[in-house]
């Protein structure tokens, strides 16, 4: 496509649009990808299935007290635990506990083949461009078509659940390590949506988080109920932070149980409980496990979407990171057809919010890792 001279300014429409626009870095127009109503039927479908079971092989994980596998040991699986138990309470799903956003990264060779790739529930940046840009290129170049995209009016839905009866949730403290302009630009979309709900925000730098000895509190000397970070639990989960999260009491978005949820050794649990499921790869924490698989992709258990990684396929290197550690060990799994037109590689990223999935976006690279610094490309479908 002829992509605009500018897309930026189409942004000012947006109370926020102004304020979050660097959260575009990796946004490009100069091409559309283009779905049946089938195909997005089939990837939603697809989505919401593997993230039902995602849920499920996180409960075999605790319930099995086999976190350690997945590097998360000591303390920290203790307090995760406790988490997980607070969200699955006796059995059923308590909601004042779960997530906010998750993101699901498939690969899908167009015709009949959907792969869960990666999943991450803790710090899935690239929201606003999915949300926001991608609908604004829709209502600007292609108001004729549709688009699988309704992550604006349902993060502002979610808001509203989450804090529904909460009476410590009227007030949301919104916080990454600065500077950091593209997390930033995130969290001012995330905060917009709040505010739509209903909900007080205040924004502030991670590092500025203090505490008083009894309670956290923000840089103006108040109370932090209730945070939501886009900053990696890897990042906090020291004993120190931990510590004095369970003694004051905040509620974090995304809670504790989501890193599990974002760790990659998950594939290996997914593929022994689903075996042979059309939408899972082969995947185990030992290489031997995936004899005769030609295509392989070994990666660390942790890192989300930066995490270490080498592709190959017949014994040759395909992509490499160039990292020789592998934090927390590693998974194998079989690499899935990706999908690849004149050298370009692109995957799908599928939102969830809360629990089911809302919309999609489209990476583009040609790296065939399409990792995080990928082009974010629009899409539409017909029908």
């Amino acid at each position: 496509m002829k992509p605009r001279a500018d897309w930026r300014p189409g942004l000012r429409k947006y109370p926020y649009g102004v304020r979050a626009m660097s959260a575009g870095a990796f946004w490009r127009e100069d091409v559309r990808y283009e779905f049946s109503a089938h195909q997005i039927d089939l990837i939603e479908s697809v989505a919401d299935e593997l993230h039902t079971m995602l849920r499920e092989a996180l409960r075999a994980t605790v319930d099995g007290r086999a976190l350690a596998r997945l590097g998360v040991r000591g303390g920290v699986g203790r307090l995760l635990e406790a988490s997980w138990n607070d969200y699955w309470a006796a059995g059923r799903l308590n909601e004042r506990a779960g997530a906010l956003i998750g993101r699901l990264t498939l690969a899908y060779d167009g015709r009949d083949s959907v792969k869960l790739l990666a999943c991450n529930y803790d710090t899935p940046e690239g929201l606003f461009a999915a949300s926001i840009i991608q609908r604004n290129w829709r209502e600007a170049l292609m108001g004729d078509a549709n688009q699988f995209n309704g992550l604006h009016e349902g993060l502002v839905e979610r808001w509203e659940e989450l804090a529904a009866g909460m009476p410590g949730r009227g007030l949301v403290h919104l916080a990454c390590a600065t500077p950091d302009p593209m997390r930033e630009s995130e969290l001012v979309y995330l905060a917009a949506t709040a505010a739509e709900a209903g909900i007080a925000t205040h924004l502030l730098p991670l590092q500025s988080l203090g505490w008083d000895g009894q309670r956290f509190v923000d840089d103006e000397g108040r109370a932090a109920s209730w945070l939501a970070k886009i900053y990696p639990w890897q990042g906090l989960a020291d004993d120190a932070f931990l510590q004095k999260l369970r003694m004051g009491g905040m509620s974090m978005l995304s809670p504790l149980w989501c890193w599990p949820m974002s760790n990659h050794g998950l594939l290996a649990t997914l593929w022994s409980l689903y075996p042979r499921h059309p939408n899972l790869c082969r995947a185990a924490l030992d290489l031997e496990e995936l004899s005769g698989c030609d295509a392989v992709t070994e990666r660390s258990l942790f890192g989300l979407d930066d995490a270490a990684q080498r592709m190959t396929a017949h014994g040759s290197i395909v992509s490499d990171t160039g990292s020789a550690e592998y934090p927390g060990g590693r998974v194998w799994l079989e690499t899935p057809p990706i999908f690849e037109e004149e050298g370009v590689h692109a995957l799908l990223h599928c939102w969830i919010i809360g629990d089911k999935c809302l919309g999609m976006s489209v990476r583009e690279s040609a790296d065939p890792r399409v990792g995080s610094n990928a082009a974010m490309v629009p899409h539409i479908f017909r029908g």
